[in-house]
């Protein structure tokens, strides 16, 4: 009954790690693992927990980070699949809001297993109480001559953008940072180093400066808002692709629902609207190792509608050169102070 960390492949001559095409490819598997968000303590072939000292709540944030729910989720099923299966998509419903005092329990139910397809159903418990539930599908790739995708964007690379620290540290320095954003990041813990490499193409801090308009000028024509950034994993992960499935679940909650108000700016959210995300779904398009959370990612979000106190949010993941790899969707409650209390005015027109 210990901590369950992924197995550490040993290296070889075979060339397993990566197809030799993609940029900055690295070269071999890592001495330990050592991305403990995800880590979980397996209790029973079919019950797995997730210990409060893995656990993190964002500061400012009502609940434990949804992302490492979902990451953990993806962890706990992906133990139960036979080998040869690969997650090719999940949908998630957040029920409660976790706290991270106390142990994360993730239930897993085996509610198929084919020869092609596996399913499996997750519910997340803390104190007694469901606070998530998750299906996840499990495909044995196949080979099939029809494709197309989207083209990635033309944005810069990620080793010309600044880090997070070097943004932070440049945001609280100029004296132009709105008031309300200087206290988001002065609530920072001291000594805190997030374990995604994150290089921010554009957001809600830059999302006026001309480089961002014209980086996002067809999504503006069109009236949606957007946010883009590259991320990767600080450290090697290992050859083991469900880590790698539960890591880009983790980081795609990171941005998503905010997309929805990307472009209100700092003034309109003074007074501290109240975020929850209330479902995530995910699509894996290429199975592993096409890509890796230890290589440069792009991901590109945008939000199409936010009204009834609900925003939607896409996103798309695509590698350095260009393949597109993930789509996710998020939809997220965001709640206004000034509007509490206030009637319907759709309601209202059918009384």
């Amino acid at each position: 009954m210990g901590t369950r960390v992924p197995q550490v492949e040993k290296p070889d001559t075979v060339d397993t790690v990566h197809d030799g095409s993609r940029i900055n490819a690295p070269e071999g598997p890592p001495k330990e693992f050592i991305f403990k968000p995800i880590i979980l303590e397996r209790i029973d072939p079919d019950l797995f927990r997730a210990l409060p000292e893995y656990l993190w709540k964002p500061p400012g944030a009502r609940a434990v980070f949804g992302g490492q729910v979902l990451g953990q989720s993806l962890s706990a099923a992906s133990q139960t699949v036979e080998p040869g299966l690969s997650l090719h998509s999940f949908h998630a419903y957040f029920v409660r809001a976790g706290q991270p005092e106390t142990s994360i329990v993730y239930d897993v139910k085996r509610v198929r297993n084919g020869r092609s397809f596996a399913t499996r159903a997750v519910s997340a418990k803390q104190g007694g109480k469901w606070i998530f539930s998750m299906q996840a599908s499990f495909h044995r790739p196949e080979y099939s001559s029809l494709e197309h995708q989207t083209s990635m964007p033309t944005v810069p690379q990620p080793e010309t953008l600044p880090t997070e620290v070097q943004k932070i540290q440049a945001m609280i320095a100029d004296p132009a940072t709105p008031k309300v954003i200087l206290a988001m990041l002065k609530r920072r813990p001291p000594g805190h180093l997030n374990p995604i490499d994150v290089r921010t193409v554009f957001d809600s801090t830059n999302y006026d400066s001309e480089e961002a308009k014209a980086l996002s000028k067809n999504l503006r024509g069109m009236g949606i808002p957007s946010q883009m950034y590259w991320f990767k994993t600080r450290h090697r992960l290992p050859n083991d692709e469900h880590v790698h499935h539960a890591i880009l679940a983790y980081q795609s909650d990171a941005g998503l629902m905010s997309t929805a108000r990307v472009d209100k700016g700092a003034k309109f959210w003074a007074g501290g609207p109240m975020m929850a995300s209330l479902d995530h779904a995910m699509w894996f398009h290429l199975p592993f190792p096409n890509w890796r959370a230890d290589e440069w990612l792009l991901y590109v979000m945008y939000s199409p509608r936010l009204t009834g106190s609900r925003g939607l949010s896409h996103g798309h993941i695509f590698t350095q050169d260009g393949r597109l790899v993930v789509s996710c969707t998020q939809e997220g409650l965001i709640r206004l102070a000034v509007d509490k209390d206030q009637s319907d005015p759709v309601a209202k027109s059918m009384l």
